[in-house]
Formats: structure tokens, sequence, C-alpha cells
């Protein structure tokens, strides 16, 4: 699941930072490289300087570090809700809820995004989710469950302010090591599961460990949305043309521009991402339980595999973010998403096929630490190939629309895609919730499965590269909002 950003398990909230240039001001055209003057190659290093010596994307990126961190004992979510005996129906049904509060959300969003100060809708993003953390960890019932649910929901509404915010301050041409950066945040996740596996070992059932883990989110929150409001460095609205039918006729008339905008850009890139929701609605909601229930892996044996998979993804995805800088991502995507119909492939073939080891290896991996033998597993190879290959692919989309888009609505393009995204997410948890909870196993990884081939297929045949320059499209806004055309 997601919770704006990419989580194995169910599609929760919203992710205010996922995805911002050394000054307020776009680049002028001597900085900004062209194809006939390409900018020399530097470091990684180098790359990385130059991007964190902002202040604003530095502090930013702390506290997103934080929020990503936090984020990942979401993951746990399938587990927790059935064991305070949420049917799997009902599970679907309230991640759809949550859904559908988030497509209107994000739909208002990026027009807040693109015409007030976006550090006060990114500190307003967390502390909207501090809330709806505090509500889960006094839960004792599904309707308390399903309120945190909904208040998740509602930080959608002010959530791209901060992702607008952080877009603005990268500089385009190193905006894979920037959006990697970002993606380093979920190595310090290792901390809260660490957390969760001391919990447990304490003798506090799986429940109770997870409304602590709440708690210390809630808290988390709460300090890095006051952290933004402080060092933060107030946004500038665009001055943008409007016409004289107010706020709501203007509110439309941005979001009808930014559709035929979005569509002319990006037509096959927004229709492998919807596909790619659906795929992932229907892996995120049947994976863990699979893992659990039939492949009978307890949570001691997913919360190591969650550890070891962010050990391994973390290195990846910065290297990712650097090739897509000097390479481009045609063809990066298309190495990146193969992986994904492998992996679900693999856990499926993971009921015939536990071990891929001899039981020399498995006993002498757990003498050197308890429970190390899930390493050899085929349901661990396979989740593991799943999950990094999605923080792979998130990083290589974030990038796409980070390099692509004019700053000037980098709010509402990023509302509007998430809008078209969350459309299949509300609309694929009901079908899913009642799929597995009428055949559970595998039926659902294979409906997966078949989607991916899909997504496989577009992805070999059509370009998603943008159909128009940004540079062309930041004129053009520039020419339309132009005070003299007014």
């Amino acid at each position: 699941m997601q919770l704006c950003a990419k989580l194995d398990g169910v599609t929760y909230l919203g992710d205010p930072d996922r995805l911002p240039l050394v000054s307020e001001e776009p680049l002028t055209d001597e900085e900004t490289p062209t194809a006939e003057e390409p900018e020399a190659p530097s470091s990684w290093a180098d790359a990385v300087r130059k991007t964190v010596s902002n202040k604003n994307f530095s502090i930013f990126l702390l506290t997103s570090w934080i929020y990503s961190s936090v984020q990942v004992v979401n993951r746990y979510f399938p587990i927790y809700l059935r064991d305070i005996n949420v049917t799997y129906v009902f599970v679907g049904l309230l991640v759809a809820v949550l859904a559908g509060v988030q497509l209107l959300g994000e739909f208002t969003s990026g027009y807040l995004a693109d015409n007030y100060d976006r550090r006060k809708l990114a500190a307003l993003t967390m502390a909207i989710n501090a809330v709806a953390y505090f509500i889960l960890s006094i839960a004792r019932d599904v309707w308390l469950v399903a309120l945190a649910f909904v208040v998740f929901g509602v930080s959608a509404f002010p959530g791209k302010g901060g992702t607008a915010y952080i877009l603005e301050q990268i500089d385009r041409r190193h905006g894979g090591v920037a959006v990697s950066l970002f993606t380093l945040g979920t190595v310090f996740g290792l901390i809260p599961l660490y957390v969760v596996g001391i919990l447990l070992g304490a003798g506090l059932i799986f429940e109770e460990a997870m409304r602590a883990m709440f708690f210390f989110s809630a808290i988390a929150y709460v300090v890095c949305a006051l952290v933004r409001i402080v060092w933060l460095d107030s946004t500038t609205s665009h001055v943008r043309a409007k016409g004289d039918g107010g706020i709501l006729r203007d509110f439309l008339s941005e979001n009808f521009r930014g559709v035929k905008l979005l569509l002319k850009v990006f037509p096959v890139f927004i229709a492998i991402m919807c596909l790619d929701a659906l795929s992932d609605t229907f892996y995120g909601f049947s994976s863990l339980y699979f893992v659990n229930e039939t492949l009978s892996f307890g949570i001691a044996d997913i919360n190591l595999m969650l550890i070891l998979t962010l050990l391994i993804s973390i290195p990846l995805t910065l290297i990712v973010g650097r090739v897509f800088d000097k390479h481009g991502g045609r063809r990066l995507t298309i190495v990146v998403y193969s992986v994904m119909p492998v992996a679900i492939g693999l856990l499926v073939v993971a009921q015939t096929i536990e071990y891929v080891a001899p039981q020399s290896w498995l006993d002498a991996a757990e003498s050197i630490f308890p429970g190390l033998s899930v390493v050899f597993s085929l349901a661990f190879i396979a989740t593991a190939m799943k999950s990094i290959n999605d923080v792979l692919w998130f990083t290589v989309i974030d990038t796409y629309i980070q390099k692509s888009l004019p700053r000037q609505d980098l709010g509402k393009m990023l509302s509007l895609s998430a809008v078209f995204v969350l459309a299949f997410v509300t609309v694929g948890n009901v079908p899913a919730g009642l799929i597995y909870e009428t055949f559970q196993g595998a039926p659902l990884l294979l409906m997966a499965l078949g989607i991916n081939f899909v997504i496989l297929f577009l992805l070999a045949t059509k370009s998603i590269d943008p159909r128009v320059s940004v540079e062309e499209l930041e004129s053009e806004l520039d020419q339309r909002n132009s005070p003299s055309l007014q």
C-alpha cells in the first residue's frame, strides 16, 4: 500500500515529501544546460554538495528522512488490521475510502500549492498526519481506525505544498541525485523496525507494539511540523492570470488546463502510472497476507525481511538517481520495471519452493543470528526484489516529473498525477478485498503479474519521455501570466 509514498501493504496516507535550486529563482538561460551545450559531468559527490548547499533543501531533507523512517512501520498495516479483527473486505473498503478522500484532497492540493505559501502547507501536512497517528495509538475499535484513515486522507489537501516546495529548490541538472537523497531517508526506518523487534521480544503482543510505534510517530511528526514552520523560508505565490469569476472559477480553470497539459506532455507516462497503481493495489493488498498466512512466515521473519531489504535498496537508489542524470530515463525504466513480474512470479512459486539453499546453509545462518535463514527463502528473495524495485521505480518516476514540468505548475501537476493514480487505487481496493476474502492465496498476485506484463510491453514499445520540452512550457506559461497580456 501507499501512504502518499510507496509502501508495501495497502495504499494509505499521502506522503507530503515525495518529492527543489540553489536560489528561489528559476535557472537563467546561462545556468540551464541546453542540448547544444550540455553541462560537463560532475561527480556524484559534487552533485550532492551542490544540492545540500541550499539551506531550505537540507532542512526539508532532514524532516523528510524522519517522515520516511517512521512510515516504514506502516508496512505492517495489513497484519495489524487483521489482528484487530478487521475483515479483508472491510480492509478494502477502508483503503478505498481513504483513497477517495485523498483523491479529493489531491484535486485541490495542487491549486493550494501553486497559490499559497508552500512552507506553511508542508508544516500543516505533517501536523495533520501527527493527529492521525495519535488517533491510531489510542484506537481500540475499527471505527477509530477508520477515523484515523480519514484524517490521513485529509492530509492530502495541503500535501502537495511540501512536494512542490522541495521540487522548486532542486537544480534540474542534479534532479536524480536530489530525489534519491530523499529516498535515502528510508534507511533510517531500520530504527523503528528494530524497536518493533525489541517490543515484541519484551513480550508485547503485535497490536500493542504497533500502538506504541504510532504514538512515537505522532511525536516525531509534531517535531517535524515545528521545524518546518520555524526554519524554512517562505515561498512567494506565482503570479497568474486570473479571470473575473472568482476563486472557484479560477480553480476549475487551472485544473482543467493542468489536465490538458499533463496529457499533452505525458500521455503514455500517465497511462503506465495508472496501470501500475492498479497492479500495486492488488499486490500490496495480498503480499503480506500471502507471506504470513500461506507461506507461514511469522512477524519476526517478516521484520527481518524488511530490515534486510532496506539495507540493500538504499545504495541502489542513489546509483539510479545519478544514472538518470547522466544518461536519461527510458532504458532505465525498462531495466527497473522488468524485475517486477519476475519478483511477483517468484513469490507465487514460493508456495512450492520454500528455500533455495541446502539445509547446512540454513543451519549456518541460524547459528549466526536466529531467523537469518530467511534470507535463503524464495519469499524473501521475491519480496526484496519487489520492494527494492518499487523504490527504484518511484525514484525514476519522481525524477521524470521534476525534470519535465514547469516550476510554476509543479503543485498542480503533482496533484493531478496523483488524482489519476488514486482513482485506480480507490476502484481497485474494493474488488481486491472481495477477491482475497473469497479465494485468498495467489489470485490477486497473478492479476498483478498480468498487469505488470502489459506495462512492460508499453515501456518497450512506447516512449514515456515528455512530448514537449520543459523550457518551452515555462516560456509559454510566463507569456500567459505576463502583466502586459492581462
